[in-house]
């Protein structure tokens, strides 16, 4: 009698673990299955195509300047990089007794690098920097100076999908405000890819 009650018991948790065959069979449930496959089935070759990287400069003394360019690119064709990137630039100078001085300044920049026999290339670069207006007659007053920058460079590879990159730019777009008096800009920096 006793048996009897526990008969309708076994039957249903037969069926329940029946149920569970199929998880417990292929290892997960088969509904989950297609939305998986369908993840694995994802491209993510385009960020084979991203690069990082930037310029820098620094010395320290009198006078102290620091320059940090970070930058984000894409490769659309081979040897060819399009990117863009914020800069900063701080310079403070002490001249004794006179007092002292410095500035910050900020922007950011776009580049079209191309790549020539791979160590060397060609480059085209705008940046657009709000700078002190030494001219004005209000104390303080900041301004925006665009500059479109044209020059090449060696880049040095330490890996398959990094380098070490010397430039040298010349400022097509003299103005009176430039950070660059001389026309002529030496940046290092680093690029790397994902």
């Amino acid at each position: 009698m006793r048996m009897m009650k526990l008969l309708p018991l076994l039957c249903l948790l037969t069926v329940f673990a029946h149920a569970q065959t199929d998880s417990v069979y292929y290892g997960q449930d088969p509904a989950r299955l297609d939305t998986a496959q369908r993840k694995k089935q994802r491209n993510f070759d385009w960020t084979k195509k991203l690069t990082y990287g930037g310029n820098f400069q620094l010395w320290f003394g009198n006078p102290t300047f620091v320059f940090l360019s970070p930058t984000i690119g894409f490769i659309p064709v081979e040897n060819l990089n399009v990117g863009t990137g914020l800069i900063y630039n701080y310079t403070r100078m002490d001249y004794g007794q006179f007092g002292r001085y410095s500035q910050s300044i900020f922007g950011t920049h776009n580049y079209i690098r191309y790549i020539i026999a791979d160590s060397y290339f060609v480059q085209t670069q705008y940046d657009r920097l709000r700078q002190p207006d030494f001219f004005s007659i209000t104390p303080g007053k900041k301004t925006w100076i665009e500059y479109l920058l044209v020059g090449g460079g060696f880049r040095h590879r330490i890996g398959d999908r990094a380098a070490l990159i010397t430039s040298i730019m010349y400022n097509l777009t003299p103005h009176q405000l430039s950070i660059y008096p001389s026309g002529i800009i030496v940046q290092f920096g680093f690029t790397g890819g994902f």
